[in-house]
């Protein structure tokens, strides 16, 4: 728990989460456009987090979270926190533009 309290932590996952920042955003106003629920969304996003997990638990894949396993920070830590910083994004945008 102790790399949660530490902004290196955040940067680092900030770095992890720009490469599917563009994609999920688009989805998530796509979404928004066609009046899905907000509820289905987040729950579209979380089997997205969901599928990144069985994509780096083989052995191939996870060789590229090396850099944040050195800095001690696990996968199910970094992929949370990636929920976490795109459900906060989805949700201002929702707020701003289609409430």
């Amino acid at each position: 728990m102790v790399p949660l309290f530490r902004l290196k932590t955040y940067l680092l996952v900030f770095i992890f989460y720009k490469t599917i920042l563009l994609a999920s955003t688009m989805i998530a106003i796509l979404f928004m456009l066609l009046e899905v629920p907000f509820s289905s969304i987040i729950a579209l996003k979380l089997v997205f987090i969901g599928l990144f997990i069985l994509r780096f638990s083989y052995s191939r894949y996870s060789k590229d979270l090396v850099l944040y396993q050195n800095f001690g920070i696990s996968k199910l830590c970094l992929l949370s926190i990636s929920f976490a910083i795109d459900f906060l994004i989805s949700a201002i945008i929702y707020i701003l533009f289609f409430s």
